[in-house]
């Protein structure tokens, strides 16, 4: 039984890790590509950085056992305010994201006319 306990433990170690770090990568991708693609990479980048609260709240609520919130609204019903709470987070973000896939390409700079040389 202790060994399905800390099975378990790791299991939920690995998911809460990888969803940490899939917008972390995310968020560094977005910010390398902004030069090529301005603001949808800047938009990506912002829905990736709102993304990343969600699964650390997450994590904290489920570190800290949730007694107090099964006890005021029940067992079952603890996980699903915990997502309530992160979902938010979750769907800013995938806005954010979407825009950022959505915009238009970057505008390339404008060709800078030589200037003429001055008369001495």
């Amino acid at each position: 039984m202790q060994d399905d306990h800390m099975a378990a433990g790791l299991v939920g170690l690995l998911l809460v890790a990888v969803a940490i770090l899939v917008p972390l990568a995310g968020a560094v991708a977005a910010a390398l590509a902004i030069r090529r693609r301005g603001r949808a990479a800047r938009l990506a980048m912002a829905g990736c950085l709102v993304m990343l609260p969600g699964p650390i709240m997450s994590a904290v609520g489920t570190a800290v056992r949730l007694e107090p919130l099964m006890r005021t609204v029940g067992t079952s019903m603890a996980a699903h305010v915990l997502t309530a709470m992160t979902l938010p987070f979750h769907l800013v973000g995938f806005g954010l994201l979407l825009a950022g896939a959505l915009a238009g390409p970057a505008r390339p700079p404008l060709p800078q006319s030589p200037t003429p040389a001055e008369p001495h």
